[in-house]
């Protein structure tokens, strides 16, 4: 269709309005990367991981998540695959590898109350760099460009971390050993050193983001109750911040689930303290929500998914927020289609509420 001509006596009026509206729109909104979860694709067949992207794709998904998790090449062959795509990658840097820990290190036990875990404290950089540099050299070699790398995943919580205590005492406080977290955290800093390092030698993707790890936002009173140590976000993130943090990082990972039970005031005022250290590039560091959620434990089709579609509604409206005053530049849904009640994947379609998940921040 021909473009109407604009009369010139109003070109000025409408010059004006232009202006104004991008005055109006946030620079960080248009920057913002909306997405979703699909870790460990790499442990699916070939075929199964060529399915699942295509099926992201052709559901509107722009940006994802994905895991560099062991065995390595597999988790390769997702990223290739995703890129092939036209998605944006996130990738994130499972600790949960042999490899980048000493020979014989053995797991924490979780005592049944979660998966084992490796101690932060047992990390060896260089073991990690071996594996790092490997990665992006291949990706270098197949012209794949991530938008951001994350090493590690909950590392403030016992189930990731296996420097935090695992109680069998109802309501333990215990954290864990303080000389093993202390070192631990020392570790962490320094394979994100290496992690930046890494980056700036590679040739396509030394313009990566690199984000800290996604957190975990349990409140104590539940992990007390479940003998899983936390410690909060915002200490954990103080803690690396003195290591360091700040000179390799461009921003800090935190994963978000309000749940369902509370009123909407109530919802909205859990969100913002699970994000209340989340900064903009003028002070401090923004975050990336590398993981979200709402759960929905319905297992008909069709789905019912509209309480969750409401509930995903104002989490996001929150979110978007914090999107256009730059504290957050980015939000991944999780997750696309695992056997968890926070899956989107249902029924053989995207659900309405994982539509409402990633929605344009236009809307």
């Amino acid at each position: 269709m021909k473009r109407p001509d604009i009369p010139k006596r109003i070109l000025p009026v409408f010059a004006g309005m232009m202006l104004a509206f991008g005055a109006w729109v946030s620079p960080a909104a248009d920057a913002a990367e909306i997405g979703l979860n699909r870790v460990n694709l790499g442990w699916q067949k070939p075929a199964e991981r060529q399915a699942i992207i295509d099926a992201m794709k052709k559901s509107g998904v722009a940006s994802v998540r994905l895991s560099l998790s062991a065995p390595v090449e597999p988790s390769l062959d997702a990223v290739r695959i995703a890129h092939q795509a036209g998605l944006r990658i996130l990738l994130e840097i499972s600790l949960n590898n042999r490899a980048f820990y000493p020979e014989g290190t053995k797991r924490r036990s979780a005592q049944g109350k979660s998966f084992d875990a490796f101690r932060l404290s047992d990390l060896d950089p260089e073991r990690y760099r071996v594996v790092i540099r490997h990665a992006l050299a291949k990706l270098d070699s197949q012209g794949i460009a991530l938008i951001a790398v994350e090493p590690g995943n909950e590392i403030n919580w016992a189930g990731y971390n296996g420097d935090l205590a695992v109680s069998l005492r109802k309501d333990s406080t215990e954290t864990g050993d303080p000389a093993k977290i202390s070192q631990g955290l020392d570790r962490y800093v320094d394979i994100v050193r290496v992690t930046h390092e890494e980056l700036q030698a590679s040739r396509l993707n030394r313009d990566a983001k690199l984000i800290s790890a996604g957190l975990a936002d349990m409140p104590i009173p539940f992990s007390r109750r479940i003998g899983l140590a936390i410690i909060p976000a915002p200490e954990w993130t103080a803690q690396m911040q003195r290591r360091g943090l700040d000179q390799f990082v461009d921003a800090y990972g935190i994963h978000l689930y309000p749940g369902g039970n509370h009123t909407r005031a109530s919802r909205d005022g859990l969100v913002r303290d699970v994000l209340s250290f989340c900064g903009t590039d003028k002070a401090g560091k923004p975050c990336w929500i590398t993981e979200w959620g709402v759960a929905n434990t319905s297992a008909t089709c069709p789905i019912e998914d509209d309480r969750r579609t409401v509930l995903i509604d104002q989490v996001r409206a929150v979110i978007d927020r914090d999107i256009e005053a730059g504290r957050v530049t980015a939000a991944y849904y999780f997750d696309w289609d695992s056997p968890t009640p926070y899956s989107v994947w249902r029924c053989g379609g995207l659900s309405p509420a994982g539509r409402a998940a990633i929605r344009p921040m236009a809307d």
